[in-house]
């Protein structure tokens, strides 16, 4: 199974952007792309999320299959299901994900939020990568603050026994500050971890493609 979690060290930091950027290299490689999102919060009417990495992987698969889940409420995954008197069963996530991973020669599974969300109780997605044995890659927002939780991050996931395949920095915000000059030096200096790429205030994830390192990542 050749599959990686994409995760963030937080919400909005711009992991469905580098998820669809990641598609398109993927694909512009010629390998066959499958996607998912397991859970998705905060949909009113289609999972805004889960169709842009469809669209970005050519997936063909039913939005059942890429986003299972779905909660109105923009809440954590949990949170959102109990109030809709529901439940995430992570033991039917692990095996869509071993599905659909099948079906292609990538499956980029997009979390939501960070590696400690949780899913089912005190079930994770950290719980989730473990069980599917997914390699992670780190999302961060290439602002102040994102040293400290990167390297987080990067803690929780070898405390689980993860592998982390590297970082990429984003700038979901037309403006940044000044740390984002030296984020990525820091970050592989604290964590040994590899910047697979340092994304400016791009609109379209395609445009992000000559700016990835992929070499070795899945």
């Amino acid at each position: 199974m050749s599959a990686l979690l994409v995760t963030g060290t937080d919400t909005d930091v711009g992991k469905t952007f580098v998820t669809c950027a990641l598609a398109h290299a993927l694909r512009t490689q010629g390998r066959r792309v499958t996607v998912m999102k397991p859970v998705e919060t905060g949909v009113t009417t289609v999972p805004d999320d889960a169709e842009r990495l469809r669209t970005a992987a050519a997936d063909d698969a039913p939005l059942d299959e890429i986003c299972p889940y779905r909660f109105a409420a923009p809440l954590a995954p949990t949170v959102a299901a109990r109030a809709e008197g529901r439940r995430v069963d992570v033991d039917h996530l692990v095996a869509l994900v071993t599905q659909r991973a099948a079906a292609a020669d990538v499956l980029l599974v997009e979390g939501a939020g960070g590696l400690l969300v949780p899913l089912d109780g005190a079930l994770t997605y950290a719980d989730l990568a473990v069980r599917c044995a997914l390699p992670v890659l780190i999302v961060g927002a290439n602002r102040l603050g994102t040293v400290n939780h990167s390297a987080l991050t990067a803690r929780v996931a070898a405390a689980v026994g993860l592998i982390v395949r590297g970082f990429v920095l984003s700038q979901p915000a037309p403006t940044t500050d000044e740390s984002a000059a030296t984020n990525a030096g820091e970050i592989t200096a604290l964590t040994g971890l590899r910047c697979r790429g340092t994304l400016g205030h791009l609109r379209d994830p395609r445009d992000a493609v000559p700016l990835l390192d992929t070499t070795d990542l899945v």
